[in-house]
């Protein structure tokens, strides 16, 4: 085994000279400058490498690791991870490419962010995994679990890339000690609904009076936030018996811009609309709420923000005729949220001027949805039809992210068994 050559002194030196007082050694022409032990060895096509450090043993190891590597065919030129991962990420952001425009803004802005901005001037061959342990711990200190999760999955697919473009020779993002604190894309499902009929009830009557209603469509209809800011009168057939409304649209955000875009996962030729049942005391709602604030026409940019401009006329708009922006509506979300006792705020700060509140995710608008699966599942909708009316291609999805146990549901269970029991009698 080969062994770090000293730099600093002769390795073969004449009887008759000068001993170093440092090291009792020859010094050679080297001797002081730069780090003293160089580490050498033969690359997989026979050219000499090397790589020089300041202890014995770290050029040891390192010779260790590249003469091992050589004879079992996993050799990186070291060279190749003096790169920087600023490079790497924006070379993997060019190589995507969606279906939906918005979707490469959102990578493209996740990425420089929050890969790119703390870690894009390091050079690959200086990440390591306790690199991303503290980068995970940094990012959670600003954004959700669920969103840094995400994040670290892009990540995690950057250094993939160069681990395939033999860039370096591992991905440190999958070394046991990272894969032990990265955070998850979606925690488990609760076991109770996180807002219950009764809850939804109280967060209706504290809404402003024009807004009440979204209330209604998101239990009663499954209806994403954006889906609700987008639904038009004319999504739904009035005049039949059997209403049902059609889910065709979305309100969203293109780099800072709302635009009408299709629902979640949509495209132009694969547009992921849906229809859903409408019972009469939700159409009798809806019609009211009409009623006392008729639809306005809105006109938005279609999919990007230089999209074609389209008109709808909305259900839901704001007192000055304009589309709902969620980043508006949240903050009276959580503030009937705290009227009702299911949070607390964090400073006296006036509601839209600098209030907070503490980690409601779970509590957010989104809470509908889940509500509407739960009591669906409790009525005897099938899964299967109930994926459909959410608008999800795998049921098994539907049933581990948003059934979840609701009010009386156990009670419900006793008297089905029971009535069993009594037809066998």
């Amino acid at each position: 085994m080969a062994e770090p050559y000293d730099r600093w002194h002769k390795k073969r030196p004449q009887a008759d000279e000068e001993k170093c007082t440092a090291h009792n050694k020859v010094p050679s022409r080297e001797h002081g400058r730069g780090k003293r032990w160089l580490a050498r060895w033969r690359d997989p096509d026979g050219e000499q490498q090397s790589e020089s450090f300041d202890r014995y043993e770290d050029a040891r190891q390192h010779l260790t690791k590249m003469q091992g590597s050589v004879d079992d065919g996993t050799y990186v030129d070291p060279r190749k991870g003096e790169a920087q991962l600023k490079a790497v990420a924006e070379q993997w952001l060019e190589n995507q490419t969606f279906d939906n425009p918005r979707t490469y803004a959102q990578y493209e802005s996740r990425v420089r962010n929050h890969i790119i901005g703390p870690l894009g001037s390091l050079k690959l061959r200086q990440i390591k995994s306790s690199t991303v342990q503290t980068w995970i711990k940094r990012r959670l200190q600003v954004l959700d679990e669920t969103t840094v999760g995400l994040v670290f999955t892009h990540l995690s697919s950057i250094l993939a890339m160069a681990v395939d473009d033999d860039l370096i020779a591992k991905n440190p993002c999958e070394t046991g000690s990272v894969k032990r604190v990265k955070p998850r894309r979606s925690k488990k499902a609760a076991k109770d609904v996180p807002l219950s009929w009764e809850q939804t009830d109280a967060v209706r009557e504290h809404l402003p009076d024009r807004y009440q209603a979204t209330v209604d469509c998101g239990r009663g209809l499954g209806m994403r936030q954006g889906e609700i800011f987008g639904l038009s009168p004319e999504d739904v057939n009035w005049l039949q018996k059997d209403k049902v409304v059609h889910i065709r649209r979305q309100i969203t955000h293109d780099r800072g811009t709302l635009v009408f875009a299709p629902p979640k996962g949509g495209t132009d030729d694969d547009p992921k609309d849906r229809f859903v049942p409408v019972g009469d005391e939700l159409a009798v709602r809806l019609a009211e709420h009409m009623r006392k604030h008729p639809p306005v026409e809105v006109t938005l940019p279609w999919m990007t923000k230089d999209g074609e401009p389209v008109t709808v006329r909305l259900v839901f708009t704001t007192r000055e005729r304009k589309p709902l922006n969620k980043n508006y509506f949240n903050y009276l979300w959580k503030d009937a949220l705290e009227a009702i006792g299911a949070i607390k705020a964090v400073n006296g700060k006036p509601v839209g001027k600098g209030r907070k509140w503490e980690e409601c995710r779970d509590k957010m608008m989104h809470a509908l949805r889940h509500l509407f699966a739960s009591e669906a599942i409790n009525e005897g909708v099938d899964v299967y039809t109930l994926a459909d009316l959410l608008g999800h291609e795998d049921p098994a999805f539907t049933l581990r992210r948003y059934v979840h146990r609701v009010t009386g549901a156990v009670e419900k269970a006793r008297k089905a068994i029971g009535q069993r029991y009594r037809l066998a009698a």
